[in-house]
Parts: structure tokens; sequence; C-alpha cells
């Protein structure tokens, strides 16, 4: 099943039908026959893995084979010493997929569009578009009726790939335009209900909700960049990660430099062009990942702090909070995954001295932690508890930063209040009671 989800597993799916069939590029399984067949048919090539964000290029001449991985380049006198390059460091073992680029890739203008539904049953929207490099897609297609049909293909891609993952709500395809106007569909990457960049637009699609979410897109060089020039402090995050890895803080000093800070460590960028290759060859090409703003949490003796928050299902009255419990970062960390220490939501409030209430903290985060709730069943279904981490910024106004499907609730058992705990137990039985 996990290799149907992957990448050649989507591409046959999709080139089943004849309407999208046309705009794929020829693919295979990456063996040492295909290897061999698309080197005598075509001169650019991309190896891709089944999973994943990496991207290998290939271009073959009368001269021998130059293999492009990241900012390296080899060069190999025949197709043999190539392949075996290829699967001893970078195939290492796992399944990848060989893909044909029917012209060079310095001439291809290239697009991400975010595909969504609000449940298995409900029709897909394009409900972001983004350029890898220079520009928005209204800016850069030419006639109305160009968009209108490429948004019709992309919109029916969506729905034969939504068939086959009914539990996958959230789709990126990315579309590659050729100088003679052609528009290749050259990938496809599915996001799960784990996924950050899915539960995002989730979110999002509830007005109520906008207000409370950080500004954020998938990560490329061109939001990235548009980020750092619109917010100065951003974060970049694995769509699908945990415990806080992967999570990287990215601040503009001011003088074309760039701090990079991950866990305790910081380093420093001498300019954007350099700072985008250490992350493209650190985190991009490792995983998806989305870029978010930077919310200045309220902090407590210089130590950033944000709140877990426990929603659960009650039969008779929907979602209701069972937790809430306060995680001040430890020293040097700018998030609370590394906890100091634990707090009530009065003593946090309190000693931090920011302009809200612990009535009105509490009032709030209880509305849109419930709100949330229900938005993320309705949109995935078979929940019945959900870990909220919701931010306070130095100004009192309240965040959603991220849900969690199967939180953890150590620290709840750690936390001196054992009523927290014993009240997050109960309607974990209870639910499970009534199934």
């Amino acid at each position: 099943m996990r290799e149907i989800r992957g990448r050649y597993g989507q591409h046959k799916i999709l080139k089943a039908e004849p309407g999208i069939s046309m705009h794929l590029l020829p693919a295979d399984v990456l063996t040492p026959l295909t290897f061999s067949d698309f080197l005598m048919e075509y001169k650019f090539i991309i190896i891709k893995p089944l999973f994943g964000p990496q991207e290998v290029r290939i271009i073959a001449s009368d001269d021998g084979i130059e293999l492009i991985d990241g900012e390296q380049i080899f060069h190999f006198q025949n197709k043999d010493q190539a392949y075996e390059y290829i699967t001893e460091h970078i195939c290492k073992g796992k399944n990848y997929v060989i893909q044909a680029l029917l012209t060079g890739p310095s001439t291809l203008s290239y697009f991400y569009f975010t595909l969504h539904r609000e449940s298995a049953e409900a029709n897909w929207k394009v409900v972001k578009s983004t350029t890898s490099a220079e520009t928005s897609v209204p800016d850069r297609v030419k006639g109305l009726v160009k968009l209108w049909k490429l948004k019709i293909l992309l919109l029916f891609a969506a729905k034969k790939l939504g068939a086959a993952f009914p539990k996958c709500h959230t789709v990126v395809m990315k579309v590659a335009k050729c100088p003679e106007g052609k528009y290749w569909l050259t990938d496809t990457i599915l996001h799960d209900r784990n996924s950050k960049w899915s539960q995002y637009h989730s979110l999002h699609r509830k007005r109520a909700l906008r207000p409370f979410l950080p500004a954020t897109d998938l990560c490329t060089k061109k939001t990235l960049f548009a980020f750092l020039n619109t917010y100065s402090k951003v974060v970049i995050k694995p769509c699908v990660g945990q415990q806080g890895q992967g999570i990287v803080k990215i601040s503009s000093t001011g003088d074309a430099a760039f701090e990079v800070h991950e866990m305790q460590g910081k380093l420093i960028k001498t300019d954007y062009d350099e700072l985008f290759e250490y992350i493209l060859e650190q985190y991009l090409s490792q995983k998806d990942y989305i870029v978010q703003q930077l919310i200045s949490l309220a902090k407590i003796n210089g130590c950033p702090f944000d709140i877990r928050v426990i929603t659960q299902i009650v039969e008779d009255n929907g979602w209701i909070v069972t937790g809430v419990i306060v995680k001040v970062a430890a020293k040097g960390y700018f998030i609370s995954n590394r906890a100091g220490n634990l707090l009530t939501l009065e003593k946090a409030l309190s000693s931090a001295e920011i302009g809200i209430s612990v009535e009105n903290a509490a009032k709030w985060i209880e509305i849109i932690t419930q709100k949330a709730s229900s938005r993320l069943n309705q949109n995935i279904g078979e929940l019945s508890i959900i870990g909220f981490d919701i931010g306070i910024d130095d100004k009192g106004e309240i965040w959603v930063i991220e849900g969690n499907y199967v939180p953890s609730l150590s620290m709840f058992y750690m936390f001196d209040n054992n009523e927290i705990h014993e009240r997050i137990s109960y309607y974990i039985k209870k639910y499970k009671k009534s199934d």
C-alpha cells in the first residue's frame, strides 16, 4: 500500500486517464533497464524517491553523463558508472522513480498548486498557488482561458487521486510550463491528516479561525524570501514531524545576513543565497517544509512559553477542554518542546505580565480550540482527542500553533495537579466504552 501511495503509484493512477496522461511526463520505476532505456531516448532526466522532495538531475550527451545532486556535479563516461554511483550514493537501497524532461530544465517555469477538500465527500478546490522561483501564477499565465483549463486539469487529477486515497484531503501539484506554452504535471504530493500543510488549510477554511492562524506557506526559495522580507523572523517546520525535530528559526539581522537557530545552536549566513543553499541541503532536500511567521511568544524569565490544551469529544456536548498546561521553554530554546518548567495558566500569566487576564485567556482558548476541534474532526473524522499548542504573544493575542491527533500526555502525568490527568483518562475510557 505504501508503494501505491508513492510517486509512481500516483503516476499510474493519473496515466490511466487520457485527459490527464497527455500532460504527464514519461516516468517509470528506476531499474538498470529503465535507466538505460531513458538515456537512449532522452537527454534530460530526473531521479526522485518514491517519497520525499529529493531530485537528482541527469544530462546525457556525446561526452558522457552529467549528474547534478544539489550543488554537487559529477561526470561519468558511461551509463554503468553513473548507475553504480546512483545505487550506492543516492538510492541506498530505497526505491526511486525515473522521469524524463522533454526540454532543458532551465527553460521551464515551475508552479506549485495546493488543492484541498473539506471532507471525502466534498469537492476539491484550488486553495493556494505558489511559484518555486519567480512570480505568482496569474502573473505568468497569459489569458484566463489557459489558466481555467489548467485548473480544470488539476481538479480532475485531484479527484482521481482523492478517489484512490479517500483519507487524503490535501494534494500539492507541481506544474512545469515550457516555452511553447504547454503544461506538464510533473509531480503530485499527498498530504495526509498528519501534515501541517493539510491541517493549516483545514483550519483556514473556517473563517472564524483565520485571525488566530499564523501566516503559512509551503517553503520554497521564493516564499522563504518573501516571508523574511515581511516578518524578519520566521520558522520553518517539516510538514510531518514530531517533538519539535527539524524546526528552525530564521532571523534577518538587518545587515543582509541571517541567523539560523535550531535547538540551542546558532549560525550566521552572510546573504540569502548562502542561507537558502544551507536550508535546501540540510532540510528541504530531506522533507517537505512549511514556512510560518514567527509568533513573538510571551516570556517568563526570558524564556518563551506556549500552552498545551487537550480537547476530547463527548457524545452530548461535542468537544470540551479537559486539560490545560503551560510549557516554558528551556534556556536557549525558542520552542517549548524541550520544556524547562510546567505551570498553570494562572501562574504563567501572572508571571508574564501581559495584557490579557486569566479569565479572558481561558475563555478564548476554550472557544478557539473547540471550534478548531470541530473543524478538524469534520475534515478528518474519527478523532476523539486532540492536543493543541496554543501561543500567547507579548501583546496578549492568542494563536493556534498546531494540533496533534495523538498527543503526548506525559506532561500531565508529571504535573502536580493530578486532577487534570484523571479527567483526561476518564474521557479516554468513556470514549472507548461508547465505541
